[in-house]
């Protein structure tokens, strides 16, 4: 190797350390210094790290972002984060000039949309929950602590109290006992109307709880408002709506060609009822008694009046794995059990004539 070549070599050498040394410090200046290959990003203050290492911290202007080890995983973009469990935090952002909370994960993307005024952390027998509120509607929603919706609906209200939560919407109340081994459907009392009539459900069986949601008690309460109207007012446009067999949903004295005029006075009493089925399909009766008041014509031609309790009954059928469905509906007695009309001889005897 003449003395150029090694001149040559030396040069390529010298400027292989040089290369060498220019990409460690660029590393080095890249782990510490998130700017690079990050935008504009920087790393301000450190607000909070938990166990696994990871940190949440605010840039200049006070947004907060997610960081590892001084490498930034999510671009501060938020006006607050807090951990969670399982990787997630709670952000809020200013939207439309409103502070709104919603979850991301340690990489900015969201989990829970922006859509709450609020969310808190509850606890109950040992679990941990979310609430997260809405003012817009009034509304909330419970997640579990992987937030995964807890209930498939919102509510107006939900209420932690010792082991209990109860839940409230427009139709009624629900209350569930908190364990570690699930949460047991307590208590159901819902309130509505039928052509005005109010009437309440309340059930409290443990055993008929435990095959329903407030899902599947809503709907059959729903469908025996629209079945009662229709028996009583002939109405059936509601029924066909649901897809319903209509023949066997029959009317109240549906063969009675004297009666002029069928009204509800009143609902006594609603009750929901656990039945048998040959298939294993789980069926249930909703039991409905009904103050009726009934105009009819009389043989001789008159127009008669007469109040009446009689009993309707609503068949369902399904889970709230397979769905529910309504199976039949019918009325009894099929015909009036009319008042006996009185002789002239019996009308004097009662004068004392």
């Amino acid at each position: 190797m003449n003395k150029r070549t090694r001149l040559v070599v030396s040069l390529l050498f010298i400027v292989l350390i040089i290369l060498a040394v220019a990409i460690t410090r660029f590393y080095l200046n890249a782990e510490n210094n998130p700017d690079i290959n990050g935008g504009n990003e920087s790393i301000e203050k450190i607000l909070d790290t938990n166990e696994d290492g990871y940190s949440i911290f605010s840039d200049e202007s006070g947004s907060c972002g997610i960081s590892e080890s001084g490498r930034i995983l999510a671009v501060p973009e938020w006006e607050s984060l807090a951990f969670t469990g399982d990787n997630i935090c709670i952000a809020s952002k200013k939207i439309n000039g409103t502070e709104k909370y919603g979850c991301v994960d340690f990489e900015g993307n969201v989990i829970v949309p922006l859509i709450y005024s609020s969310i808190e952390q509850k606890t109950a027998a040992g679990q941990i929950f979310y609430l997260a509120e809405s003012k817009a509607d009034e509304s909330c929603v419970i997640y579990n602590e992987s937030f995964v919706p807890c209930f498939g609906n919102s509510w107006k209200s939900c209420t932690f109290s010792g082991d209990e939560l109860t839940v409230v919407n427009d139709s009624g109340k629900y209350v569930y006992n908190i364990s570690e081994k699930g949460n047991l459907f307590k208590s159901a009392n819902l309130s509505g109307k039928i052509a005005d009539c109010p009437y309440e459900i309340n059930v409290y069986s443990r055993v008929l709880l435990s095959k329903l949601n407030s899902g599947m008690i809503e709907k059959m309460a729903e469908f025996t408002e629209n079945y009662v109207a229709y028996a009583f007012g002939g109405d059936d446009a509601a029924l066909k709506n649901t897809g319903v067999d209509l023949r066997r949903f029959t009317a109240v004295f549906p063969n009675s060609s004297e009666i002029l005029r069928k009204s509800l006075k009143s609902i006594p009493e609603i009750h929901i009822y656990n039945v048998g089925s040959e298939d294993g399909t789980a069926s249930f009766d909703v039991s409905v008694s009904a103050e009726a008041v009934i105009l009819y014509t009389t043989e001789e031609g008159n127009t008669e009046r007469f109040t009446d309790t009689i009993k309707g009954s609503v068949r369902f059928r399904g889970s709230y794995e397979t769905g529910l469905e309504a199976v039949s509906g019918s009325f009894e007695p099929q015909t009036p059990d009319y008042p006996q009309e009185e002789t002239t001889a019996q009308v004097n005897q009662q004068i004392g004539e």
